[in-house]
């Protein structure tokens, strides 16, 4: 009889990146490409944003790239923030340049202040300010910003934090790195610095099909005794989670605990069979919350309709995605009300359109339509 681990690898603790992260090679060659800039004393010639509906592992790839910072041969600071640090620019400058540990920076311009029990700038809307700390701080030690949820950012924290990267890359070694559902761009498109097209866009979408393997594949080997996978099976359960990486890491939570309690050391298809009824529930329930989620926005009666677009197609152009849209709101379908639409079907992640693909509409997950159109009111 063979020990096994405790923990099953697909059961993310606080702060882990899956145990293998598949199919992202391109985007982490990107991040490191922008890192390389650090490593010369320079600021990075361009912000990068990654965007993606929820569930296709875009904390994970910034959880990786934190850790591709800590661990190298750099002299770095890196920085995760998520928009409810920094509500307003004086907390966001806290937060990037703490006064506890920069308290000389610009001490001719800006005032330190103790507010709700913290230490903190008071810029008092002086984006220059800003700016000048945060130059200050980078000439120091190069510094990655990492801001994670940030289509929740409120807009004049971005708008300052924005203009701020511009302006600092240009003088000190600096690299803000953004993460968030698709509905990011559109938030971006608000904040009135329209120089941020030009930052590195990395669409984080589901996996293909030799990428979904080795997710699955690769930390199931790894374990004591190694668990392999039978061809068929493996096929199946790639097919069943549509390369989303969220039904992957159940599949592989469901298979390992399926194995263990049957003392399996190999993932045939009646293994798959046992693990499927959890993966199942599992499903039922995260796209139960998702339909009362777009029930609660007020989305449902166009989201069925959407999924009756696609119905038997990959992808929608955006005039197709639009007349549904239009249709599904009947009378007060105008175009400023389609369009408002659009952009809240891609914030929580039922359609989106990568930033690489050229007017190229896809599902956020394709069963997530089925689902939805099969539970209609």
């Amino acid at each position: 009889m063979h020990d096994r681990p405790a923990a099953n690898p697909f059961v993310p603790g606080r702060g882990r990146i899956p145990p293998y992260l598949a199919g992202r090679d391109a985007e982490r060659r990107k991040l490191l490409d922008l890192l390389a800039y650090l490593h010369r004393g320079e600021g990075a010639p361009r912000d990068a944003i990654l965007s993606g509906p929820r569930g296709n592992g875009k904390t994970a790839l910034l959880r990786w790239f934190h850790r591709e910072v800590e661990a190298g041969d750099g002299d770095f600071d890196v920085v995760w923030l998520t928009p409810d640090e920094a509500p307003d620019p004086d907390r966001l400058a806290a937060a990037l340049a703490p006064p506890s540990r920069f308290a000389s920076l610009r001490p001719d311009t800006l005032s330190v202040s103790m507010g709700g029990g913290r230490l903190g700038w008071e810029f008092g809307g002086r984006g220059r300010s800003l700016t000048s700390s945060l130059t200050a701080r980078c000439a120091r030690r190069p510094l990655v910003l990492l801001l994670d949820e940030a289509h929740t950012l409120d807009r004049e924290v971005g708008r300052a934090l924005l203009n701020a990267s511009q302006m600092v890359s240009a003088e000190a070694p600096f690299l803000l790195v953004m993460a968030g559902t698709p509905g990011l761009q559109p938030h971006l498109d608000t904040m009135a610095a329209t120089f941020w097209s030009r930052a590195e866009k990395l669409g984080i979408g589901r996996l293909d099909e030799a990428a979904a393997a080795l997710a699955l594949a690769r930390p199931l080997a790894g374990q004591t005794p190694a668990l392999a996978f039978d061809e068929a099976a493996l096929a199946r359960v790639v097919e069943e989670s549509q390369g989303y990486p969220y039904f992957l890491q159940l599949w592989g939570a469901a298979l390992w605990t399926a194995a263990r309690e049957t003392r399996a050391t190999r993932i045939d298809e009646s293994l798959v069979a046992v693990a499927a009824p959890e993966f199942g529930r599992q499903k039922s329930a995260y796209y139960e919350d998702r339909r009362e989620e777009l029930e609660r926005q007020e989305l449902l009666a166009v989201a069925v309709g959407v999924a009756a677009a696609f119905d038997g197609r990959a992808t929608l152009r955006s005039g197709e995605l639009n007349a549904a849209i239009a249709e599904a709101l009947a009378a007060d379908g105008t175009a400023a009300h389609v369009l408002r639409c659009r952009d809240r079907l891609a914030t929580v992640g039922y359609v989106w359109k990568p930033p690489d693909a050229e007017d190229v509409w896809q599902p956020g997950i394709p069963s997530l339509l089925d689902y939805v159109a099969s539970h209609r009111p």
